[in-house]
Formats: C-alpha cells, structure tokens, sequence
C-alpha cells in the first residue's frame, strides 16, 4: 500500500538527524499492518545495519511494560493491595537516613505508580552505592520533596522503591518475576533484562558511545546499570514486535479480560493523577495538545502509552483499536540529540492516517 511507503519515506528522512535507526510496528485489532525497519543499529566505533527482530534498551519503558504489569497482577493474586501503605511492605520506607519520617507513612502503593508519593524526580544514587542492594535501600530511604498525593512529580525513585517492594513480596529479582508473570504467559522470546546472557551483540541495537565504545546490551540509565541492569524504572530490553505483543495483549485485555482481567487494567489506565499530564498506574493517559509523543490523531483519554529516553515509545489506542510501537536509537552517539521530540509525532501522525486507510478504505 502506498502509504505504507509514505510511512517508511518519513522514518528513513529522519535518519542521521533525529536518530541513526528505528523500527516501527502498528498493529490494528492484533493483525500487523506495518512493520517497518530504517537506519543503523550503531554507528560508532563501527556501522551497522538495523534489522528486523533487534532489541532495544527501552528504558522508562520498563516502568509501564514490566513494573506496572507485574504489580497489577500481584495485586489481582492478593500479595498486595493498592491503597496500602508501602511501609507496610517496606517497613524501612517509613525511615530516611534523618530517622523515622511520619509523612512517609501516608505513601500508598497507587502513589508510587502514577507518581504522586512526593519522592524527588531523580538522583545520582550510582554515584554513591557500591552495590546493588544499597541503592536501592539509598531509594527505599529518601526524603519526600512534597506532600503525598499532592502533585505528580514524574520520578524513577518511585519505580526503584516498587523494585524492592514486588522483590520482598515474592523473593524474586524484578528480572525473573518479568519472565514468570508477563514473558512466558505472552510468549515472547525477545523481551528480558541483560539480553546478552541469551544473545549476541549483533542482535542488540547500541545507545550511547562512551569512553571509546558504545554501549550495546548494558543499560544506558546509569541508577540500573548500578543495579546490575535489573530495575523497576529501566532495564528491560525487547524487540518492537515483541513489545507490540504486549500492547496487543492489554488492548484485549481492556476489551474481554485477558492477560490481566477488565477489572485491573481499567483501573491500571484510569487517572489516577493529572498535572500537565495525566498518569494511570504505571502509564501515561492521551491528551491531545500537550501528549505531543503520540501524535495528533489519537483519541482523548482512550490512548494509553510511556516514552523512554533512549527514543522508545509505544501508545494504545482502545477506541481505535490500535498498537503503535516507535523505537529509536535516539542515544547514540550522544544523548544530546533530542530531535526525537520532534520525530515521535510525525512519524505516529503518518502512522495512524495509514492506519486508517489500511483498515477502513
């Protein structure tokens, strides 16, 4: 179909400017319309061809396609409740390395979620822990920069701290609680942590090039890197289809109950807290005019998505019945392209009007 060439013109203009490579799949009501690869998997210290099938370092991502999914079902089994205290989970939350902390007690688990439990957005906790276990206590421990519940302050912190609580829940590291409760139900053979214990470099695209080399299988975020790769807020690595399988799954989820039941994920994708944007549990809610990631066409308050900085993205449109996944090696060489911000909406724009015309017309 034409448009799809169109589709593939736009992303393959965008190369070399807004990102090396990139991979885009749009799946309408589960069957793929447009699977499309562009660009390079790595240009420094040496080039490569993006293929079909690689993986991507998907950052934030994780927070919506592991973190959010595996509490949820945790929380349909009953090993949690939403609106119960973390420190009831985590007794060491109600402290900071001031003592006790009465204010941390008011933080619920729904607040961790949709970014509203008044931890900070972000600290360079790799810079002082040696090891994985005393960042994640150096998170657990944090002071709160605002009243819970009072603003959405978008922050990795929440997702390190919902890392530690889903780990003393089950006795299980995030990595291998994402492989029993979403990889093997799913089936995807191409989403996990530290994808080079089961594939070769040349499977994986690069992110960023760092001190001579780039950076190809290890996570780009350096918090999870000192966390061995494995965390709540960054870390897993997948392919576009496999991704897309997941939306796939949600959206039939929302439909009939699924994956997770209509009950869990209508409430995963309700508001839960709305500043400039709106958060569900783990997700970001559509809002035309100022959700710009996801173009112009989708459908207020019905789309349901997460970005993440490497160039990743993937949003969920249940009205229209559609799964677009866009990744990008937007990192490499240098984080300091952000030229994706402009790309992202262009390209779901095309995306969605093709979409369209291969469905209806």
């Amino acid at each position: 179909m034409e448009c799809v060439n169109t589709v593939r013109r736009i992303m393959e203009g965008l190369v070399k400017d807004a990102y090396p490579g990139a991979s885009l799949v749009v799946n309408a009501n589960g069957e793929t319309l447009i699977n499309l690869t562009v660009g390079y998997a790595q240009l420094k210290p040496v080039e490569r061809l993006m293929r079909g099938g690689m993986l991507f370092d998907l950052a934030s991502l994780t927070k919506a396609l592991s973190t959010s999914l595996i509490v949820m079902k945790l929380a349909e089994e009953g090993a949690l409740s939403l609106s119960q205290r973390v420190s009831e989970l985590i007794p060491d939350f109600s402290r900071t390395n001031a003592g006790a902390s009465d204010v941390k007690d008011k933080v619920r688990v729904w607040m961790l979620l949709s970014h509203t439990s008044g931890l900070p957005a972000w600290l360079p906790l790799y810079k002082s822990a040696s090891s994985r276990d005393e960042l994640i206590n150096q998170a657990v421990t944090s002071f709160l920069v605002y009243e819970p519940g009072s603003r959405v302050v978008y922050s990795d912190l929440n997702y390190i701290v919902l890392t530690a609580l889903v780990e003393r829940i089950t006795g299980q590291r995030i990595d291998s609680l994402f492989q029993e409760m979403v990889a093997k139900p799913l089936n995807l053979s191409k989403a996990l942590y530290n994808p080079l214990t089961r594939f070769s470099r040349d499977d994986v695209v690069a992110t960023e090039y760092i001190n001579g080399d780039a950076l190809v299988g290890v996570v780009h975020d350096e918090n999870a890197r000192a966390m061995d790769g494995v965390s709540g807020h960054a870390g897993l690595f997948a392919t576009a289809e496999d991704a897309a399988k997941i939306a796939d799954s949600l959206l039939e989820s929302y439909r009939n109950g699924a994956f997770l039941t209509r009950p869990s994920i209508k409430t995963m994708w309700t508001p839960w807290a709305c500043g400039e944007s709106c958060y569900g549990l783990g997700w970001q809610i559509y809002k035309r005019g100022v959700t710009t990631s996801g173009g112009d066409f989708l459908t207020d308050g019905k789309a349901f998505g997460h970005t993440g900085f490497t160039g990743t993205s993937l949003w969920i449109d249940v009205e229209l019945g559609l799964t677009i996944v866009l990744f990008t090696n937007r990192v490499h060489p240098s984080r300091d392209n952000r030229r994706i911000d402009y790309a992202r909406p262009i390209i779901h724009n095309a995306a969605v009007s093709c979409a369209d015309k291969l469905t209806y017309h």
